[in-house]
């Protein structure tokens, strides 16, 4: 059992990704952490620079928050499988006997859904929807089962500014993270009178392997530069960004705030989208 409050978040075996920068962050102001993720390695996107991370970042992650002073666990957990979620939320029960704050940050992998619609499969629209939308769906029907007997709790899902505004050739990711906006409104409604709050952050450009995928080293370096001139505050975001306004979410003091999209943007969404499709001129 734990006497700190004990937060879930999902998504975190990438070093440099959200996930983990939300752990940290949590861990740092004395949750007590449980780091997830499908693979202990975390799962490649298309494009993705090969060996960019250990085998175990997700147990390094863990082993890194607990050397610094805080408490973390490590789990597997594949958040679009309802046998894998319901595993992983019985295993936290037991372990901690208790749950306070959920982030639902893991998201599918990207790949062929990034394409001309007459060119998305099948399967790769609905591996987004089964990852971004069911996989929220899971969680936060799995964890709400924990917050109610003690009539309190912190849902953040981790959306996005596709959510919002128009980015081209993300059909399948753009309408699951709308999705997303939709159940984090409609729960946040059920369970209000429980002490739980639900809470929705939208990040637009953010420096992550995930944003640049298949650049590396200055390469990398100089395109996130560029892309930065284009926001409003003159640079691409920080997974500490995000984390910042995810602890704010997840504090015990923000109980008068839920049902709520948060863009985390730089105050400008311009650079998040490639630009439009070249369009065959007839």
């Amino acid at each position: 059992m734990s006497s700190a409050p004990v937060a879930l978040v999902t998504g975190c075996a990438k070093p440099d990704g959200m996930g983990a920068a939300i752990a940290r962050r949590l861990a740092a102001e004395g949750r007590a952490v449980v780091v997830t993720d499908r693979s202990s390695g975390g799962i490649p996107n298309d494009g993705d620079v090969a060996a960019e991370r250990p085998e175990d970042s997700l147990g390094e992650l863990a082993a890194e928050i607990a050397a610094a002073g805080g408490s973390a666990a490590s789990l597997l957990c594949d958040i679009g499988d309802e046998a894998s979620v319901a595993n992983t939320l019985e295993e936290v029960d037991r372990r901690f006997g208790r749950l306070d704050i959920l982030v639902n940050n893991a998201a599918a992998p990207q790949g062929a859904d990034r394409a001309d619609i007459l060119d998305v499969p099948l399967d790769a629209w609905e591996t987004q929807l089964r990852v971004n939308l069911t996989g929220s769906f899971l969680m936060v029907r799995g964890a709400v089962a924990l917050m109610r007997p003690r009539r309190y709790g912190r849902i953040v899902n981790i959306s996005s500014m596709a959510a919002l505004e128009a980015a081209g050739r993300s059909t399948a990711y753009s309408a699951s993270k709308a999705g997303v906006l939709g159940l984090t409104r409609s729960l946040a409604m059920d369970v209000a009178g429980w002490g739980i709050t639900v809470n929705a952050v939208c990040p637009g450009l953010v420096a992550t392997s995930r944003s640049m995928l298949g650049r590396r080293g200055e390469d990398r370096h100089a395109a996130m530069r560029a892309r930065g001139e284009r926001i409003a505050v003159g640079r691409v975001g920080t997974t500490g960004d995000i984390a910042h306004v995810v602890a704010f979410l997840a504090h015990e003091d923000s109980g008068y705030l839920t049902g709520q999209a948060i863009a985390v943007d730089g105050g400008g969404m311009s650079p998040y989208t490639v630009g439009r499709p070249d369009v065959p001129q007839s």
